[in-house]
Protein backbone atom coordinates (compact mmCIF):
# COMPACT_ATOMS: atom_id res chain seq x y z
CA UNK A 1 0.00 0.00 0.00
CA UNK A 2 2.76 2.29 0.90
CA UNK A 3 4.43 1.96 -2.34
CA UNK A 4 0.87 2.26 -4.28
CA UNK A 5 0.84 6.04 -2.74
CA UNK A 6 4.64 6.65 -3.46
CA UNK A 7 4.31 5.55 -7.25
CA UNK A 8 1.22 7.20 -7.62
CA UNK A 9 2.07 10.40 -6.09
CA UNK A 10 5.16 10.01 -8.69
CA UNK A 11 3.24 9.22 -11.82
CA UNK A 12 1.04 12.29 -10.75
CA UNK A 13 3.85 15.00 -10.46
CA UNK A 14 5.16 14.31 -13.55
CA UNK A 15 2.02 14.45 -15.29
CA UNK A 16 1.49 17.75 -13.63
CA UNK A 17 5.05 18.73 -14.58
CA UNK A 18 6.17 16.78 -17.05
CA UNK A 19 9.34 14.24 -16.55
CA UNK A 20 11.94 16.74 -17.21
CA UNK A 21 10.01 19.50 -14.86
CA UNK A 22 9.61 16.84 -12.39
CA UNK A 23 13.39 15.58 -12.20
CA UNK A 24 14.27 19.51 -11.76
CA UNK A 25 12.42 19.39 -8.74
CA UNK A 26 12.94 16.32 -7.29
CA UNK A 27 16.62 16.87 -8.01
CA UNK A 28 16.59 20.02 -5.78
CA UNK A 29 14.47 18.08 -2.72
CA UNK A 30 16.60 15.19 -3.28
CA UNK A 31 20.39 16.86 -3.21
CA UNK A 32 19.51 20.49 -2.11
CA UNK A 33 20.90 22.43 -4.78
CA UNK A 34 19.46 23.88 -7.74
CA UNK A 35 20.55 21.34 -10.79
CA UNK A 36 22.41 22.28 -14.34
CA UNK A 37 20.55 19.46 -15.90
CA UNK A 38 21.63 21.34 -19.78
CA UNK A 39 25.35 21.61 -18.76
CA UNK A 40 25.88 19.37 -16.06
CA UNK A 41 28.75 19.11 -13.75
CA UNK A 42 28.29 17.07 -11.11
CA UNK A 43 27.96 12.97 -11.03
CA UNK A 44 23.90 13.14 -10.27
CA UNK A 45 23.59 16.00 -12.85
CA UNK A 46 25.34 13.99 -15.75
CA UNK A 47 22.95 11.00 -14.39
CA UNK A 48 19.95 13.07 -15.23
CA UNK A 49 21.65 14.31 -18.48
CA UNK A 50 22.03 10.56 -19.46
CA UNK A 51 18.76 9.71 -18.85
CA UNK A 52 17.30 12.66 -21.17
CA UNK A 53 19.80 12.50 -23.68
CA UNK A 54 21.86 9.58 -24.84
CA UNK A 55 19.88 7.50 -27.30
CA UNK A 56 18.12 4.80 -25.34
CA UNK A 57 19.19 1.68 -27.77
CA UNK A 58 23.06 1.74 -26.54
CA UNK A 59 22.00 0.36 -23.84
CA UNK A 60 19.10 -1.77 -23.69
CA UNK A 61 20.93 -4.91 -24.05
CA UNK A 62 23.69 -4.19 -21.96
CA UNK A 63 20.64 -3.61 -19.25
CA UNK A 64 18.74 -6.40 -19.86
CA UNK A 65 19.90 -9.07 -17.22
CA UNK A 66 19.41 -11.75 -20.00
CA UNK A 67 20.84 -10.04 -23.19
CA UNK A 68 23.70 -8.61 -21.36
CA UNK A 69 25.10 -12.36 -20.87
CA UNK A 70 26.05 -12.64 -24.27
CA UNK A 71 28.28 -9.11 -23.89
CA UNK A 72 29.80 -10.47 -20.34
CA UNK A 73 30.76 -13.87 -22.28
CA UNK A 74 32.10 -12.18 -25.17
CA UNK A 75 34.15 -9.73 -22.78
CA UNK A 76 35.51 -11.61 -20.18
CA UNK A 77 33.83 -14.80 -20.57
CA UNK A 78 31.20 -17.32 -19.51
CA UNK A 79 32.86 -18.58 -16.51
CA UNK A 80 31.78 -15.08 -14.81
CA UNK A 81 27.86 -15.90 -15.12
CA UNK A 82 25.76 -16.87 -12.62
CA UNK A 83 24.17 -20.54 -13.76
CA UNK A 84 21.28 -19.78 -15.25
CA UNK A 85 18.37 -22.02 -14.58
CA UNK A 86 15.37 -21.01 -16.37
CA UNK A 87 14.43 -18.31 -18.68
CA UNK A 88 10.36 -17.67 -19.88
CA UNK A 89 8.52 -14.84 -20.89
CA UNK A 90 5.30 -16.20 -19.25
CA UNK A 91 5.98 -17.73 -16.01
CA UNK A 92 3.79 -20.46 -14.07
CA UNK A 93 3.67 -22.93 -11.02
CA UNK A 94 4.49 -25.52 -13.28
CA UNK A 95 7.78 -24.54 -14.35
CA UNK A 96 9.39 -24.67 -10.93
CA UNK A 97 8.90 -28.35 -10.82
CA UNK A 98 12.40 -29.15 -11.81
CA UNK A 99 14.32 -26.81 -10.05
CA UNK A 100 16.47 -26.72 -6.73
CA UNK A 101 14.48 -25.84 -3.65
CA UNK A 102 16.48 -22.21 -3.28
CA UNK A 103 17.08 -20.12 -6.25
CA UNK A 104 16.70 -15.60 -7.30
CA UNK A 105 13.76 -14.94 -9.67
CA UNK A 106 14.04 -11.59 -11.14
CA UNK A 107 13.02 -9.73 -14.42
CA UNK A 108 15.11 -8.87 -16.99
CA UNK A 109 14.01 -5.57 -16.93
CA UNK A 110 14.13 -3.09 -14.53
CA UNK A 111 16.67 -2.37 -11.94
CA UNK A 112 16.17 -4.49 -8.96
CA UNK A 113 13.34 -3.94 -5.92
CA UNK A 114 10.47 -5.80 -5.90
CA UNK A 115 11.32 -7.73 -9.22
CA UNK A 116 14.02 -9.57 -7.78
CA UNK A 117 13.60 -11.98 -4.99
CA UNK A 118 15.64 -14.79 -3.33
CA UNK A 119 13.28 -17.92 -2.92
CA UNK A 120 15.18 -20.15 -0.12
CA UNK A 121 12.54 -22.97 0.20
CA UNK A 122 10.03 -23.46 -2.61
CA UNK A 123 8.22 -25.68 -0.72
CA UNK A 124 7.79 -22.83 1.63
CA UNK A 125 6.83 -20.71 -1.26
CA UNK A 126 2.94 -19.97 -3.10
CA UNK A 127 4.19 -20.58 -6.48
CA UNK A 128 0.57 -19.70 -8.19
CA UNK A 129 1.09 -16.46 -6.40
CA UNK A 130 4.87 -15.45 -7.09
CA UNK A 131 3.99 -16.69 -11.13
CA UNK A 132 1.24 -14.52 -10.95
CA UNK A 133 3.68 -11.47 -9.48
CA UNK A 134 6.34 -11.69 -12.09
CA UNK A 135 3.68 -12.05 -14.59
CA UNK A 136 2.42 -8.84 -13.62
CA UNK A 137 6.00 -7.62 -13.60
CA UNK A 138 6.78 -8.05 -17.03
CA UNK A 139 3.58 -6.05 -18.35
CA UNK A 140 5.24 -2.92 -16.59
CA UNK A 141 6.86 -0.51 -18.52
CA UNK A 142 9.91 0.32 -15.88
CA UNK A 143 12.05 2.24 -17.61
CA UNK A 144 9.11 4.74 -18.90
CA UNK A 145 8.67 5.65 -14.93
CA UNK A 146 12.04 6.32 -14.40
CA UNK A 147 12.92 8.08 -17.16
CA UNK A 148 15.24 5.21 -18.14
CA UNK A 149 14.14 4.16 -21.74
CA UNK A 150 16.75 1.71 -22.41
CA UNK A 151 14.65 -1.07 -20.08
CA UNK A 152 11.78 -0.78 -22.48
CA UNK A 153 13.32 -1.74 -25.43
CA UNK A 154 13.93 -5.75 -25.13
CA UNK A 155 11.40 -7.83 -24.70
CA UNK A 156 10.99 -8.91 -20.67
CA UNK A 157 11.66 -12.07 -19.54
CA UNK A 158 11.50 -13.84 -16.26
CA UNK A 159 14.82 -15.07 -15.03
CA UNK A 160 15.79 -17.78 -12.61
CA UNK A 161 19.50 -18.21 -11.35
CA UNK A 162 21.35 -20.07 -8.86
CA UNK A 163 20.89 -18.41 -5.52
CA UNK A 164 25.02 -18.23 -4.82
CA UNK A 165 25.96 -18.45 -0.97
CA UNK A 166 29.96 -18.89 0.10
CA UNK A 167 30.47 -22.08 1.48
CA UNK A 168 29.28 -21.72 4.93
CA UNK A 169 26.14 -20.54 3.50
CA UNK A 170 26.18 -16.88 4.03
CA UNK A 171 25.18 -14.46 1.36
CA UNK A 172 28.14 -12.36 -0.53
CA UNK A 173 28.23 -8.80 -0.60
CA UNK A 174 27.68 -6.74 -3.28
CA UNK A 175 30.79 -5.19 -4.88
CA UNK A 176 29.55 -1.92 -7.20
CA UNK A 177 32.49 -0.33 -8.59
CA UNK A 178 32.22 3.00 -10.24
CA UNK A 179 34.29 2.89 -13.19
CA UNK A 180 35.24 6.46 -14.53
CA UNK A 181 37.07 5.91 -18.08
CA UNK A 182 39.23 9.30 -18.48
CA UNK A 183 41.29 10.12 -21.56
CA UNK A 184 44.91 8.95 -20.08
CA UNK A 185 43.68 6.73 -16.88
CA UNK A 186 40.52 5.41 -14.97
CA UNK A 187 38.82 6.39 -11.59
CA UNK A 188 37.18 2.65 -9.58
CA UNK A 189 35.46 3.87 -6.80
CA UNK A 190 34.20 0.69 -5.00
CA UNK A 191 30.47 0.67 -3.27
CA UNK A 192 30.64 -2.30 -0.65
CA UNK A 193 27.22 -3.25 0.09
CA UNK A 194 26.95 -5.48 2.97
CA UNK A 195 24.16 -7.84 4.25
CA UNK A 196 22.29 -6.20 1.97
CA UNK A 197 19.02 -8.16 2.80
CA UNK A 198 19.16 -8.13 6.26
CA UNK A 199 21.34 -5.24 8.47
CA UNK A 200 22.33 -3.45 5.12
CA UNK A 201 25.40 -1.51 5.15
CA UNK A 202 27.50 0.59 2.63
CA UNK A 203 30.75 2.12 2.30
CA UNK A 204 32.79 3.60 -0.13
CA UNK A 205 36.52 2.59 -0.84
CA UNK A 206 39.37 3.17 -2.97
CA UNK A 207 41.63 0.94 -5.12
CA UNK A 208 43.62 0.89 -1.85
CA UNK A 209 40.44 -0.70 0.04
CA UNK A 210 40.95 2.97 2.51
CA UNK A 211 37.30 3.88 3.28
CA UNK A 212 36.42 7.30 1.57
CA UNK A 213 35.19 9.83 3.74
CA UNK A 214 32.18 10.28 1.91
CA UNK A 215 28.95 8.03 1.12
CA UNK A 216 26.23 7.50 -1.15
CA UNK A 217 22.72 7.33 -0.09
CA UNK A 218 24.37 7.62 3.43
CA UNK A 219 21.56 6.25 5.16
CA UNK A 220 23.13 3.32 5.89
CA UNK A 221 25.63 2.22 8.97
CA UNK A 222 29.01 1.99 7.37
CA UNK A 223 30.44 -1.26 6.56
CA UNK A 224 32.77 -2.51 9.58
CA UNK A 225 36.37 -1.17 9.83
CA UNK A 226 37.66 -4.75 9.70
CA UNK A 227 36.03 -5.83 6.56
CA UNK A 228 37.35 -9.25 4.94
CA UNK A 229 38.34 -8.55 1.50
CA UNK A 230 38.50 -11.56 -0.73
CA UNK A 231 41.89 -12.64 -1.99
CA UNK A 232 40.96 -12.67 -5.90
CA UNK A 233 40.26 -8.30 -5.22
CA UNK A 234 42.50 -7.92 -8.18
CA UNK A 235 41.01 -10.28 -10.69
CA UNK A 236 38.01 -8.40 -9.37
CA UNK A 237 39.05 -5.40 -10.39
CA UNK A 238 40.79 -6.34 -13.89
CA UNK A 239 37.27 -7.66 -14.64
CA UNK A 240 34.97 -4.39 -13.66
CA UNK A 241 37.68 -2.54 -16.04
CA UNK A 242 37.13 -5.13 -19.08
CA UNK A 243 33.69 -4.76 -18.71
CA UNK A 244 33.62 -0.81 -18.61
CA UNK A 245 36.08 -0.01 -21.05
CA UNK A 246 33.28 0.96 -23.50
CA UNK A 247 31.66 3.92 -21.70
CA UNK A 248 32.76 6.88 -19.89
CA UNK A 249 31.02 6.46 -16.63
CA UNK A 250 29.59 2.66 -15.86
CA UNK A 251 28.42 0.94 -12.40
CA UNK A 252 29.39 -2.62 -12.91
CA UNK A 253 28.05 -4.95 -9.89
CA UNK A 254 29.89 -8.13 -8.90
CA UNK A 255 30.10 -11.02 -6.81
CA UNK A 256 32.96 -12.47 -5.33
CA UNK A 257 31.78 -16.47 -3.66
CA UNK A 258 35.10 -17.67 -2.07
CA UNK A 259 37.39 -16.01 -4.06
CA UNK A 260 35.31 -16.59 -7.10
CA UNK A 261 33.81 -13.77 -9.64
CA UNK A 262 30.17 -13.72 -10.45
CA UNK A 263 28.91 -10.99 -12.34
CA UNK A 264 25.50 -8.90 -11.08
CA UNK A 265 25.00 -6.25 -13.81
CA UNK A 266 25.91 -3.47 -15.72
CA UNK A 267 23.87 0.10 -14.48
CA UNK A 268 24.30 3.49 -16.29
CA UNK A 269 22.47 5.70 -13.90
CA UNK A 270 23.25 4.27 -10.44
CA UNK A 271 19.81 4.81 -8.11
CA UNK A 272 17.88 6.68 -11.51
CA UNK A 273 19.83 10.20 -10.27
CA UNK A 274 18.09 10.25 -6.64
CA UNK A 275 20.48 8.56 -4.38
CA UNK A 276 22.77 11.66 -2.71
CA UNK A 277 26.12 11.75 -1.68
CA UNK A 278 26.53 12.74 1.59
CA UNK A 279 27.93 16.15 0.35
CA UNK A 280 28.11 18.64 -2.32
CA UNK A 281 31.20 18.52 -3.28
CA UNK A 282 31.73 15.00 -3.33
CA UNK A 283 29.03 15.31 -5.96
CA UNK A 284 31.20 17.44 -7.91
CA UNK A 285 34.21 15.55 -7.12
CA UNK A 286 32.77 12.35 -9.39
CA UNK A 287 30.96 14.72 -11.60
CA UNK A 288 34.66 15.58 -12.45
CA UNK A 289 35.95 12.22 -12.85
CA UNK A 290 33.47 11.55 -15.52
CA UNK A 291 34.52 13.01 -18.68
CA UNK A 292 30.99 13.45 -20.65
CA UNK A 293 28.53 15.63 -20.95
CA UNK A 294 30.68 18.77 -20.23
Amino acid sequence: MKNTVKYFIRDFLRFIFRPFGYSWLRFIITHKYIPNLNKPLSFSEKIIYRKFNVEPSLFSKLVDKYAVRDYVKKKIGEQYLIPLLLVKDHISSEDFHNLPSEFVIKTSNGGGGENVKLIKSKENTDLISLSNQFNQYLKINVGKAVDEHFYDIETPQVIIEKLMRHKDGSFPSDYKLHIFNQSDDSKVIIQVDEDRFGNHKRSLFDLNKNKLEFDIQPKYDSVRSDYNWPDSFDEMIEVAKKLSEDFKYVRVDLYNIDGRIYFGELTFCHGSGWEPLSSKDADFLLGSYWEEFN
